[in-house]
């Protein structure tokens, strides 16, 4: 489909720290606040694309702000198409490397500049990327960080609340025995009709990974999210090696609640 005619004026983001109704322990630490960065994109013929960025901790959001800073300059007065402007973007910041901070800045404008070409359209974006909204089956990622296996259990239960069917449990403790435990856990309440998903939030090694995945994929979850680095080393771009249902990602938002 034809992108409608918007022109690129300015950007403007507020950081922000919302409470998270359930903490979030993960072998990276424990959050009780979402850093969320909110993002503003505004355009010559007065449509405001929208987007945010959970940034992990405040720091982060400064950092990522001073690169939208620079994300507005380089794309003031151009026409809003989002392909050729990222590949413009990846020029501009070819020389510190378009990942990290910078991705993530990148991103939040991506998604503003396609919010802001949907409204202009007058389209769910589905249907201006040539698809069409439909119902898809969602999981609850709240919660279940490190914690004790009774407590763990107990929140699980919680979580299907609303109506969901699968639930997403962080792992990476000290051993896979106390990873096993933890899962058993969180199974053994919810039932087999339940699906599980893990995360190691990158916590693990190369063999560290190919131990605990065949593991985990003989007690049939779901996926397996994040086991190792997703850069820095050429392990981290091999996820052909470990077992099925992995999946090792890029950097990513969530959706806090």
């Amino acid at each position: 489909m034809k992108l409608p005619p918007l022109t690129a004026r300015a950007i403007h983001s507020v950081a922000v720290e919302v409470p998270m109704t359930y903490a979030l322990g993960t072998s990276r630490g424990v959050l009780s606040k979402a850093a969320l960065l909110l993002i503003d994109l505004e355009t010559e013929e007065g449509v405001t694309g929208r987007s945010y960025l959970w940034c992990y901790f405040p720091a982060a959001m400064a950092a990522v702000a001073k690169i939208l800073d620079e994300v507005a300059r380089t794309v003031a007065g151009e026409r809003l198409a989002p392909a050729d402007l990222w590949s413009k973007l990846c020029e501009r910041f070819a020389l510190i490397g378009v990942q990290g901070v910078v991705r993530m800045a990148m991103a939040g404008f991506d998604v503003a500049a396609w919010d802001a070409l949907a409204i202009a359209a007058g389209w769910p974006l589905a249907t201006l990327l040539g698809s069409a909204p439909k119902r898809i089956p969602a999981y609850n990622s709240c919660g279940l960080g490190l914690m004790a296996p009774q407590r763990l259990a107990d929140e699980a239960e919680k979580l299907l609340a609303g109506g969901f069917r699968a639930v997403k449990l962080r792992l990476g403790y000290a051993t896979l025995k106390d990873d096993l435990v933890a899962l058993h856990a969180v199974k053994k309440r919810l039932g087999s009709e339940i699906a599980v998903m893990v995360d190691y939030n990158q916590a693990l090694s190369l063999a560290q990974a190919l131990e605990r995945g065949r593991a985990l994929d003989r007690e049939g979850v779901y996926w397996l999210e994040e086991p190792i680095r997703h850069a820095g080393s050429p392990a981290g771009c091999a996820p052909r090696r470990l077992p099925p249902r992995t999946a090792s990602r890029c950097p990513h938002t969530s959706i806090p609640r």
